[in-house]
């Protein structure tokens, strides 16, 4: 009889816990969630203004840990063997120490990876500018055959059976996992990720001289002055603002220098955002790039041609191609005529755009993998 007690026991412990569990379940199957919101002002400093930003998605801390979580997972890629940070390494400003990063398969891309930060100001993204929003541009690398190589019905399959989307994508979006809230959630991160405590943004304006060493004073007047040739031919400004200016070190508005040609070859090899327009004037012109924490963000040029600044610096200096067709307006109009800074002035420059490294940035662990303790 105590026997048969203890047995009967046993089976009520069992299935009350079962039904406990199947409670739960139900729990978050048939709740609906309310994802906090984040207040846009508690992201975007007031220096650089309110981005525009897209209406559909609003921020929420759960969509925001969501791609994030999307953001370090390898498992979006065929082979679970490479994540969006394998190519978009936090401590180089998100961007890859390789020319060309390497994907699945050990497959290369054809571009350099461009570093992700203050992304909720530009208009066009890659570096050919195909693309006008993030939750758009997400699903090119991971269906690219030399990145992730990705098929979306196969990762909407493989998200569905992973306990921890489950439970986020219903906290974030009241659904089960899916590709396009995927792409909504990844937009929310990528837009949340923002630089701005460098030595740099402390100085922008320039209100505050005394920040800057007096060498790097000289480089914030030679970034931002107009080329102006003396009789010897020498120029005090460099008109590095025209295409890299502002709080942001970068021009936004596609129409105003945000994509153009800087005379690296002397006809387009690759032809950029001309091949998305075929229009003859914009045949081998990128998207110019933000130049905040630029030391970090190396090799340089949409191909990584350029290993050091100090070659960035050769180029714009003394290696231009006039010739080239489609070179920027701002810059032809120095009328063919090569800078040839002195080496003084190349050193200071340096100088200040070292001042552009946002090092709390490169080490916010509200950006770093989530994965990891």
């Amino acid at each position: 009889m105590k026997k048969f007690s203890s047995i009967f026991f046993i089976l009520v412990v069992i299935v009350a816990f079962i039904g406990c569990g199947k409670e739960e379940n139900a729990e978050l199957s048939d709740s609906n969630f309310s994802p906090t919101l984040i207040e846009p002002s508690e992201i975007f400093p007031a220096e650089f203004g309110m981005p525009i930003l897209p209406a559909d998605n609003p921020f929420t801390e759960e969509g925001v840990y969501l791609g994030r979580m999307l953001f370090y997972d390898p498992v979006l890629s065929i082979d679970s063997s490479v994540s969006c940070a394998s190519c978009h390494k936090q401590e180089f400003a998100f961007g890859d120490p390789l020319p060309l990063s390497v994907g699945v398969f050990g497959l290369k891309t054809v571009r350099n990876a461009p570093a992700l930060f203050n992304m909720a100001y530009s208009q066009k993204y890659f570096w050919d500018a195909r693309v006008n929003r993030l939750r758009d541009l997400v699903f090119e690398p991971i269906q690219a055959h030399n990145e992730m190589a990705m098929t979306l019905s196969l990762l909407e399959a493989r998200l569905e059976d992973i306990p921890r989307y489950k439970e986020y994508f219903k906290k974030a979006f009241n659904h089960q996992p899916n590709v396009i809230d995927m792409s909504l959630a990844l937009e929310q991160f990528l837009l949340s990720i923002i630089s701005k405590e460098s030595k740099f943004n402390r100085f922008f304006p320039g209100n505050n001289p005394s920040l800057l060493t007096a060498s790097e004073l000289r480089g914030a007047f030679i970034f931002n002055g107009l080329v102006d040739f003396d009789e010897n031919n020498m120029t005090k400004g460099a008109d590095c603002f025209h295409c890299h200016g502002g709080e942001l070190a970068q021009q936004n508005n596609p129409l105003m220098g945000g994509i153009a040609n800087n005379g690296l070859d002397p006809y387009p090899t690759d032809l950029g955002y001309g091949k998305i327009t075929n229009k003859e004037q914009d045949m081998g012109t990128f998207k110019a790039p933000s130049l905040l924490n630029i030391a970090v963000t190396g090799p340089y040029m949409h191909d990584g041609r350029f290993t050091t600044l100090e070659q960035v610096i050769n180029h714009y200096s003394d290696e231009v191609h006039y010739e080239n067709p489609n070179i920027h307006p701002q810059m032809s109009a120095h009328g063919g005529i090569q800078l040839n800074l002195s080496q003084q002035q190349k050193d200071d420059l340096l100088a200040y755009l070292l001042t552009m490294t946002d090092t709390a940035f490169l080490n916010n662990p509200e950006y770093s993998n989530p994965f990891k303790p």
